[in-house]
């Protein structure tokens, strides 16, 4: 087909660039100042059945700190703690073995692992703790969408 005679193309360009502002200005709009990432609706679990079992621990608000005091304590002990000492040591700071994760402590070669990381969840938010070369680093992180602390599983 032929191109219809006196037919100018600055009009449509003008345009398309016009809604190609339009779309980016809308876009960028969408986003909101809190960049902070969406957490489940309900990270509540039913814990009665651990509640038996579970040893009493320090208010939620010392959990932090008495985790981090349990861990140092276990480095300064052993600079590469077992993965079932780590665990121990979130145990005694007042954590139940079913909500304590740890990363495993070697490879499947049968290698020693560069750092085990460990995490127990604290209301909506995620106690971590790292060791590697015999240091200890703790972070907090909101939880995972299924109320877990690490990716994959390590309870």
């Amino acid at each position: 087909m032929m191109a219809a005679e006196g037919f100018n193309v600055q009009p449509c360009r003008r345009a398309g660039l016009a809604a190609a502002a339009l779309l980016v200005a809308v876009l960028t709009g969408c986003t909101g100042a809190d960049s902070s990432p969406a957490l489940p609706a309900d990270t509540s679990a039913d814990t009665s059945a651990n509640t038996e079992t579970a040893a009493p621990g320090p208010s939620p608000e010392g959990r932090s700190q008495t985790a981090q005091t349990a861990l140092a304590k276990l480095v300064a002990e052993s600079p590469e703690p077992s993965r079932e000492a780590v665990r121990a040591a979130w145990v005694s700071a007042g954590f139940s073995t079913e909500e304590v994760e740890v990363s495993q402590d070697g490879t499947p070669t049968g290698l020693a692992v560069d750092a085990i990381v460990s995490a127990a969840p604290d209301g909506t938010e995620c106690l971590i703790g790292e060791i590697r070369d015999g240091k200890l680093a703790m972070s907090t992180a909101p939880a995972l969408t299924n109320g877990q602390c690490l990716l994959g599983d390590d309870r």
